[in-house]
C-alpha cells in the first residue's frame, strides 16, 4: 500500500472537521471519521493479514475501537462547539450537566460576581483543543504506525517511520488525556461555584458528600483553583474544613477564629490554675483546713486593726498579724506541722478574736474609768498572746535550725577531713 494514501487519510479527516466547525453541523461527523479510518485500515489489515496471519486480526479489532472512539470523542467536540457558537445549524445544542438528574444539583448562577469566580473557568475552552488535537494527532499517527509497521514486516523498511509515529501517537495521547482533565476541572469547579456563591462559603465535608469524592482531594482540588486564580479571593480556614469565597467573609472569620483562640487560652489558664490549686490541696492534705482557718484569723485582726483607732494598740495588733501570718506561711511550707496548731486554733486564736471584738466595742464607749481599765487590760493580754506566738514561731523554726547547724557540722568535717582547713 502506498505511504501517501495515510497522509491522504489524516488531510480527510482535517476537512472533515473544519467543515462541522464551520457549519455547525456535526450530526454525521463521527460516523464519517469512522468511516475513513475503517476504509483505510481494511485496506492495510488485507495486506498485513497476508503476511502475518493472525497479528492482523488483532491489529484490525484494536484499531477498529480507537476509530469508534476518535469519532465519539470528536462528536462530543463538535456538539460542544455547536451550542457555544450558538448553534450555526439545525444540530446546536445545549451541554446537559452529567448532575442535573441529581436533586442535590443547582444550575450554575448565569451572572457571577467576577471578583470572586472566573465566569470561563481555566480549562474550558483550552480543554477541548487539547483533547480534540490531541486525539487527532494520535488517530491520524496510529494510522501511520501501524502503516509502518505493516511495511516493516512485509518489506523489512527501516525503523525510523514506526519511532516517529510511535512519538506522535503518546504525545496526541497525553495530549488528549491533558485536555479531558482540563475539562474535568472546569466542571468541578462550576459545582463548586454553585456550592459556595450563595453563602460565600461551604463546609469540604458538605462538598465532598454532594460530590462524591473524599474530602483529601476535595482541599487538594480548591487548593490548585485557588493557585490558578479560578477563586479570586477564596481561602481556606485554618484547619481546611472549609471554603470561604471572598476576603471580606474570611477577614470577618480570623476574628472570630481570633477571638476563639483567646478564649480557649483562658480557659487553659483557668483550667491550669485550678489543677494547680487541687495539687496544692493534695500536698497539704489535712493542713489545707489548718491554713484556711488561720487566714481567717488574719483578716480578722487586720480588719480590727483599722477600725481601732489608737496608734499603741495597732502597733500591737500589726505585730500580731505578722505573728500569726509566719507561723501559717510556715505550715504551708511544712504541712506536717499542722498537728501542732491544734491548740492554737481551738483556744488562744478564738479567745484573741474574743478579746478583740472586745476592745472593738469599748473604743466606741464614753471614756469611763471600768471602760479603760479593761482596755489596759485587753492590750496587756494582747502583749502576751505575742509573746506567747513568737515562742510558738521559734518553736517551729527550732527544728529546722537544728537542721542546719548538723549539715553545717558535717560539711565542716569534711573539709578538715579533705585538708581545706
Amino acid at each position: 500500500m502506498d505511504r501517501n494514501e495515510w497522509y491522504r487519510t489524516g488531510e480527510n479527516i482535517r476537512d472533515q472537521v473544519q467543515q462541522a466547525v464551520e457549519t455547525g453541523n456535526f450530526t454525521n461527523l463521527g460516523k464519517n471519521i469512522g468511516d475513513t479510518v475503517n476504509a483505510t485500515l481494511n485496506s492495510t489489515v488485507r495486506e498485513v493479514n497476508r503476511t502475518v496471519g493472525t497479528v492482523g486480526e488483532s491489529v484490525n479489532r484494536a484499531v477498529n475501537s480507537v476509530g469508534d472512539s476518535i469519532g465519539r470523542a470528536m462528536e462530543t467536540m463538535g456538539e460542544s462547539i455547536g451550542s457555544t457558537a450558538g448553534g450555526g445549524g439545525s444540530t446546536g445544542r445545549a451541554q446537559v450537566s452529567p448532575y442535573a438528574s441529581s436533586p442535590l444539583y443547582r444550575k450554575p448562577n448565569t451572572r457571577l460576581d467576577t471578583r470572586l469566580f472566573q465566569r470561563t473557568p481555566q480549562g474550558s475552552v483550552s480543554g477541548w483543543v487539547y483533547m480534540g488535537t490531541g486525539y487527532g494527532v494520535m488517530g491520524v499517527s496510529l494510522l501511520a504506525l501501524i502503516g509502518s509497521v505493516g511495511e516493516l514486516v512485509m518489506y523489512s523498511a527501516s525503523v525510523v517511520p514506526v519511532v516517529i509515529s510511535g512519538i506522535f501517537t503518546a504525545a496526541g495521547l497525553f495530549l488528549g488525556t491533558r485536555g479531558a482533565q482540563f475539562i474535568g476541572r472546569a466542571r468541578r469547579y462550576k459545582r463548586y461555584v454553585g456550592m459556595v456563591k450563595d453563602k460565600l462559603y461551604c463546609s469540604i465535608q458538605d462538598m465532598a458528600r454532594r460530590t462524591g469524592r473524599s474530602e483529601r482531594f476535595i482541599v487538594k482540588d480548591v487548593t490548585r483553583m485557588i493557585q490558578l486564580g479560578m477563586f479570586k479571593q477564596a481561602h481556606l480556614d485554618y484547619k481546611k474544613t472549609c471554603l470561604i469565597a471572598s476576603d471580606e467573609m474570611y477577614d470577618q472569620y480570623m476574628l472570630v477564629q481570633k477571638d476563639y483562640e483567646e478564649q480557649q487560652k483562658k480557659l487553659e489558664l483557668e483550667k491550669m490554675a485550678d489543677e494547680r490549686k487541687q495539687q496544692e490541696r493534695e500536698r497539704l492534705g489535712q493542713a489545707a483546713e489548718v491554713i484556711e482557718e488561720g487566714k481567717s484569723y488574719v483578716r480578722l485582726i487586720r480588719q480590727c486593726n483599722d477600725e481601732i483607732p489608737g496608734e499603741e494598740m495597732s502597733d500591737k495588733l500589726d505585730r500580731l498579724e505578722t505573728l500569726v501570718t509566719r507561723i501559717f506561711e510556715r505550715v504551708e511550707e511544712e504541712p506536717e506541722l499542722a498537728s501542732e496548731l491544734r491548740k492554737m486554733l481551738s483556744f488562744y486564736l478564738p479567745t484573741t478574736k474574743k478579746l478583740l471584738e472586745a476592745y472593738r466595742d469599748l473604743d466606741g464607749q464614753p471614756d469611763l474609768s471600768n471602760v479603760a481599765q479593761t482596755k489596759r487590760e485587753i492590750e496587756s493580754a494582747v502583749d502576751n498572746i505575742n509573746e506567747a506566738f513568737e515562742k510558738f514561731l521559734d518553736e517551729l523554726f527550732r527544728e529546722k535550725a537544728w537542721d542546719i547547724q548538723s549539715d553545717i557540722s558535717v560539711l565542716h568535717t569534711m573539709m578538715k577531713q579533705d585538708g581545706l582547713l
